[in-house]
């Protein structure tokens, strides 16, 4: 395609027309496969899903600069304000950006099985009943902390019973879920969000804004981004002279468009497609079923969030101190050259911090999982039961400095094209690190400025002496991805993992189970140390 490429805003060249129909077929395939249709506007936003509700907000004509927010919305008629309604577990994405727009934000609650709370919903409905602003409701269709999904549907049909918009937030579900807009009808959407760049083969693509027309509020204004493409006409005499183009997919494209981004974003919506979503449904039922199953049963990690809901193949957790005696044994997982005699029995301690776990899994077996509040420190709130008082704490502890003390977990995910292989190796992996975790944090040292755990490779090689270092593996962060070569053959694949299991066994057996904690020289209250160091 590279040697082809042209400017889309010309078809009088033969790299501008074959550039042109590319864009146009791309972004018409992604708009058939969301379910769009002929009133629905499709705009392509460069930073994923954040970028999507920013230009929504724009076009709706409540965005606005942070030093002109305050002064603004004291001049506005409350007839012309914008409500809007959030949920329980947004991304920050779809939460800041709304607090600091022109809107007045509301956020409903949790109800007792950890979803959205559809009666105080329908309440705060309610209550704006008589309000003569409109009204719109951005909900997370999936957690991207626990995965639990929501009831898009009915959302949207209470939103529509009383007159508000639907907006959902697909970021998270996006690869993994049909999504069918169908604008216009009771449960339909009016406006959905998501990030193409954590499709597979998606990285580079651009993030996705689909809403019906009836949320654009410009278009008999100047588009929210002015600029080439944009206009049929323009001189230098009068600026009302202008003409702005009257399609709004034209008028809300400035500047040259996205071509390489918007075509690969189709190629990750035809892979999607080819896999077919039964498949990727199937295999990640299957996949998060056995994770919770298994990691239920260990009394030292603990699942955040609904463990019966439905939900994606995502999984938050924390782990706490070490363990005594065996877990239980799995067949197939001994089957495979995978288990391990682990340690189970004593108590429970404090948890160990949720980017240590992370580290961990990356560095003894080259696991790829996150660390921290995952951007939804509300939520995070929630489910850690965190008090305003302590809240507080924790916000005058980061305010000096201290950001290592922020609220967190460790969350991995089990998408559909792991092998049933790679899904064992990151619930043994788990189960090792509930067992022998608390062992090495030895080897590592923590920044409570940054939240960063640092291998120690002299502590290392003092403990494991110099008669051991060739039975060992630490992973560095070159090697940490080499497993995902896709050349690697199944069985060297095996061998390789079979081998980091090893190599973290002999180095947990030369290690004391109850590390002694180091002695923190800060002015830092030690309850704000809710893990373990």
């Amino acid at each position: 395609m590279y040697v082809h490429i042209g400017n889309s805003h010309t078809s009088n060249s033969h790299v501008g027309h074959r550039t042109t129909k590319t864009v146009h077929e791309a972004s018409s395939y992604i708009k058939r496969c969301l379910g769009g249709g002929p009133e629905d506007v499709i705009l392509f936003c460069g930073s994923g899903s954040t970028g999507s509700i920013k230009r929504l907000q724009e076009v709706v004509g409540i965005a606005v600069p942070s030093l002109l927010r305050e002064r603004m919305i004291k001049c506005m008629p409350s007839e012309e304000r914008w409500v809007v309604l959030v949920g329980p577990y947004e991304h920050h994405s779809n939460l800041l950006s709304w607090r600091q727009s022109l809107a007045e934000v509301i956020e409903i609650g949790l109800d007792e099985d950890g979803s959205i709370d559809m009666e105080d919903l329908r309440q705060k409905l309610e209550s704006y009943r008589d309000a003569n602003g409109p009204i719109l409701g951005s909900f997370s269709a999936c957690s991207n902390v626990t995965g639990i999904c929501t009831d898009t549907r009915a959302v949207a049909k209470l939103l529509h019973q009383f007159g508000a918009f639907a907006c959902f937030d697909f970021a998270a579900s996006a690869p993994y879920v049909e999504i069918d807009m169908r604008s216009g009808e009771v449960d339909g959407y009016d406006a959905i969000f998501l990030s193409v760049h954590k499709f597979l083969g998606g990285p580079g693509s651009p993030g996705i804004l689909l809403m019906s027309k009836a949320l654009y509020r410009l278009g008999s204004f100047p588009p929210s981004t002015c600029g080439g493409g944009t206009v049929d006409y323009v001189n230098g005499f009068n600026e009302k002279d202008t003409l702005y183009v009257e399609d709004i997919e034209e008028r809300e494209n400035a500047g040259t468009p996205q071509i390489i981004q918007i075509t690969r974003a189709a190629l990750a919506f035809w892979l999607k497609d080819y896999v077919g979503n039964e498949v990727i449904e199937k295999l990640e039922n299957k996949y998060i079923k056995e994770a919770i199953e298994r990691l239920s049963k260990n009394q030292n990690i603990e699942i955040l969030g609904n463990r019966t809901a439905k939900r994606q193949a995502i999984l938050s957790f924390l782990i706490y101190s070490t363990t005594n005696s065996p877990p239980d044994c799995n067949k197939k997982g001994r089957e495979r050259g995978l288990y391990l005699l682990g340690e189970m029995g004593n108590e429970r301690d404090k948890p160990l911090h949720g980017p240590f776990v992370a580290t961990l899994l990356n560095d003894l077996f080259g696991i790829q999982a996150r660390g921290g509040c995952a951007c939804a420190s509300p939520y995070g709130h929630a489910l850690l039961g965190i008090s305003e008082a302590q809240s507080h704490a924790f916000r005058c502890a980061i305010q000096k400095g201290f950001a290592g003390v922020k609220l967190g977990w460790t969350r991995v995910s089990f998408p559909y094209y792991l092998s049933e292989e790679e899904s064992e190796y990151i619930i043994a992996a788990l189960e090792f690190v509930a067992s022998f975790g608390q062992r090495f944090l030895l080897l590592y040292h923590f920044n409570l400025k940054t939240g960063n755990w640092t291998f120690k490779k002299k502590a290392f090689m003092e403990i494991v002496g110099k008669e051991n270092k060739g039975k060992l593996c630490i992973l560095n962060d070159n090697e940490a991805g080499k497993n995902l070569n896709g050349d690697v053959k199944h069985e060297s694949l095996i061998a390789k993992y079979t081998s980091y299991w090893e190599s973290a066994k002999h180095i947990a057996g030369l290690l004391p189970e109850f590390p002694s904690p180091p002695r923190l020289q800060v002015d830092i209250d030690p309850e704000l140390l809710y893990f373990r160091l």
